[in-house]
């Protein structure tokens, strides 16, 4: 498996710069197996590739409606698809947050 060297990086703001550069490989929506793909009030999840390294990447996206919205960003490296669509069937948002094989990036906008 192939990590993408954001997860190696130590500073959140050279991660997100790193991260902005991510590739759309496909959309996985916002429920699954009869879970959300997302944690809090709204979100989902879709995969995408890293254009230097060539990693796949699992982004889950969440937003947190209250006194202003805030957004939620948890990038895990994954080794394949098929490992993606596994992860989507099996866990929801905050299981898969602390699903402890598979590296995570967290990241607050």
């Amino acid at each position: 498996m192939k990590t993408c060297k954001a997860f190696k990086m130590k500073s959140k703001k050279e991660q997100l710069e790193h991260l902005s550069k991510l590739v759309f490989v496909e959309e996985y929506g916002d429920y699954c197996n009869g879970h959300n793909l997302y944690t809090w009030d709204d979100g989902h999840r879709y995969l995408c590739s890293c254009p230097e390294c060539n990693a796949l990447i699992l982004v889950q996206s969440s937003e947190f409606h209250g006194y202003g919205d805030d957004y939620f960003k948890d990038y895990f490296c994954v080794k394949s698809k098929r490992q993606a669509r596994k992860l989507n069937k099996k866990y929801d948002g905050f299981q898969l947050e602390n699903h402890k094989a598979v590296k995570r990036i967290y990241l607050t906008f």
